[in-house]
């Protein structure tokens, strides 16, 4: 039960960083501007997870073993991929088909989990899987009555962030198979670190590249603007990756990520009619319907 209280809070913080990311998605015009917010959001990640680290465990808790570093940095550069490709996504599609392709990259720590650490997917979870994914192709449609049909172009930020954001859950899990003692608390701290680090230099880069183009390079403005809504996400990316990696030590990767991408699509539902005014058809409707049934599935039969 505790390992669901913990998925709940998680899925909470990561509604609301949802939204925070939306209100900004239409000040970042350039992939300068949307690495250049997400290293910041990263720095204040760290500031949060080392203080968190002192208090919780004590300054020996940042000694960590291999295995700990080597999924943090799996799971810090595929963060790092995930922020950037999720800013342009949600710029260029509706808001629900971006949720949609996060739900399709939970197959990845589904399908390496059963592989690599023997959770069985039992065949009512199998039933329960099949039926999300058809929910999945019923709430595909739902972007084409609000964005249109969707270009090349705006494809493949969506397949980049369902990829990434796949392979960060699974880093997750990683460690807590092989973590042994160190604290989930060590692990967020470096997982920010190595994603800061791959944000950082990769801006640097941008940087070089537009100053040697004579583009518009390294504009600070973008935080006058932005500044409250980036706090705000770094609390709530925080929030919902250290309650998440918690989870994730009580529950198989067979229920906690459909659970997880599942409820989340229904909350960003709402989210999105809510504040965002995205209109709620037949379609979108029946895809909740049918993804509610495939939760039940995975997670109480």
């Amino acid at each position: 039960m505790i390992g669901y209280l913990f998925l709940g809070i998680a899925l909470i913080a990561g509604t609301a960083k949802g939204y925070c990311g939306k209100r900004i998605s239409g000040r970042i015009t350039t992939l300068s501007d949307s690495v250049l917010t997400n290293t910041g959001r990263m720095l204040l990640c760290m500031i949060i997870g080392f203080l968190l680290v002192l208090v919780q465990d004590g300054p020996s808790a940042l000694a960590v073993d291999r295995a700990t570093l080597w999924t943090s940095l799996l799971g810090g550069v595929c963060s790092a991929l995930f922020v950037i490709s999720w800013l342009f996504a949600v710029k260029q599609s509706a808001y629900m088909m971006v949720e949609v392709f996060l739900l399709l990259g939970a197959m990845i720590p589904i399908s390496l989990s059963a592989l690599l650490f023997d959770e069985r997917i039992r065949l009512i979870q199998g039933i329960g899987i099949a039926i999300l994914l058809v929910a999945v192709y019923i709430m595909s449609t739902y972007n084409t009555s609000i964005k249109g049909k969707m270009s090349v172009k705006a494809t493949i930020p969506l397949v980049v962030a369902g990829i990434a954001n796949g392979s960060a859950d699974l880093s997750q899990k990683m460690f807590s198979r092989l973590g042994g003692n160190d604290s989930a608390s060590a692990f967020n701290l470096y997982t920010y670190i190595f994603a800061a680090a791959v944000l950082l230099v990769f801006y640097l880069f941008l940087c070089i590249k537009n100053k040697k183009r004579q583009e518009r390079a390294c504009d600070l403005n973008i935080f006058r603007h932005t500044w409250g809504f980036i706090l705000m996400m770094a609390i709530c990316l925080f929030m919902n990756s250290y309650f998440k990696t918690l989870s994730a030590a009580h529950i198989t990767a067979t229920q906690l990520y459909p659970l997880n991408q599942g409820a989340s699509v229904v909350l960003s539902l709402l989210m999105s009619a809510i504040f965002f005014k995205e209109k709620i058809n037949v379609k979108s409707v029946l895809g909740i319907c049918l993804a509610f049934v495939a939760l039940l599935l995975i997670n109480f039969f």
